[in-house]
């Protein structure tokens, strides 16, 4: 038989059947392990992150083993978290109270004391002649009629007298039902030393209210405020007294206080944050972008050797200016990931999702 090119292209099949069955099968198992060599080489440039959903040392939820240079081109960065003291604080508002009303009630309350005086000082007058008219009348010096004129300017001189004491206690009793007996006694002291500082705006009268259904805080010898609302731009104010009348906006319960400042000015808005407890708590304090949520729950990813993440879940936490404080599931010295938590938990949820082709 001759043999030529044109009849080996045009035969590719029969030549193929006519090799013998061994060297078929050697063909075979060479061309099925190049393929798993390639396959395998294929998943482990993709297969970079293992996830463990197991029990183990760390706990009970799911840990991620990357590599350091995974991290790197990820962009994961950690902090150590260190120990953090909160005291709770509730924000409230109020405003720098104008200080004409109490003034007002001040000069009325002086007005009234200098004529409570003046008609005492009468009616001593009006008491000494009707002695001595008495007498007088006694010996026959002067007549009935005119005992009985000096004791009608005694009964007039004594009427006088306990109107003015009435009205001294009208304004007293209307600024305390205003103001409070603290306030009412500052400025209705005719002291003007005590009052100095606040006509000259080196000291300011705050008015505070809290927001309702708000139980009052025991603990209000100082608190902190700011004319911006801002927690970081505080200073701080003491306490002075409860305020008998409340903000009609917020209906809560109201204090006074005094501030030394002179940025304040009458009608300023003013915030206040005011402590909820006696004592400040220790917890750490996390940022918040640390913090993922999935399924209404809120976890956080911690660093556990230089290549293990953990997964750990934040049942409670309170929201500051500063970042998320926690006082439990974490503790001061561990590593948190603070960019890179998201990234993360995809990962560690996709690798649980099995393969299309996984019939197990």
């Amino acid at each position: 038989m001759k043999f030529s090119f044109i009849n080996f292209a045009s035969r590719p099949i029969t030549l193929l059947g006519e090799l013998k069955w061994p060297t078929l099968i050697s063909l075979a198992l060479a061309l099925s392990a190049n393929g798993i060599a390639f396959a395998a080489s294929q998943d482990k440039e993709t297969a970079l992150v293992r996830t463990e959903t197991d029990d183990d040392d760390y706990g009970n939820e799911g840990t991620l083993n990357i590599d350091s240079t995974t991290q790197i081109r990820s962009g994961l960065k950690t902090i150590k978290l260190k120990p953090y003291r909160y005291r709770p604080e509730l924000t409230a508002y109020g405003n720098v109270v104008a200080l004409q009303p109490l003034l007002e009630l001040r000069n009325r309350y002086l007005a009234a004391l200098s004529g409570h005086e003046s008609a005492k000082s009468r009616l001593t007058l009006a008491q000494q002649s009707i002695d001595r008219t008495r007498l007088l009348h006694r010996g026959g010096a002067v007549s009935g009629r005119s005992l009985q004129e000096q004791q009608s300017q005694w009964q007039s001189e004594q009427a006088i007298t306990q109107g003015s004491r009435l009205q001294i206690e009208t304004v007293r009793n209307e600024a305390v039902l205003n103001w409070g007996q603290v306030i009412a006694e500052l400025f209705l002291d005719a002291n003007t030393d005590t009052l100095r500082p606040y006509l000259s705006g080196q000291k300011n009268l705050l008015h505070i209210s809290l927001p309702p259904n708000n139980k009052p805080v025991g603990t209000l010898d100082e608190i902190q405020v700011s004319r911006y609302g801002d927690r970081n731009r505080t200073e701080p104010a003491r306490f002075i007294s409860s305020a008998p009348q409340t903000d009609p906006l917020t209906q809560g319960e109201s204090y006074f206080f005094e501030t030394e400042n002179g940025n304040i000015r009458t009608g300023m808005r003013i915030a206040a944050f005011i402590p909820l407890r006696e004592t400040a708590e220790v917890g750490v304090l996390i940022p918040v972008s640390s913090v993922i949520r999935h399924l209404g729950q809120a976890f956080v990813y911690v660093k556990t050797t230089p290549e293990h993440f953990q997964r750990l879940t934040i049942t409670e936490f309170i929201d500051t200016d500063a970042g998320y404080f926690v006082t439990d599931g974490l503790h001061p010295s561990q590593d948190l990931v603070v960019s890179g938590a998201q990234m993360l938990l995809s990962e560690e949820f996709k690798s649980q999702i099995p393969d299309e082709d996984d019939d197990d």
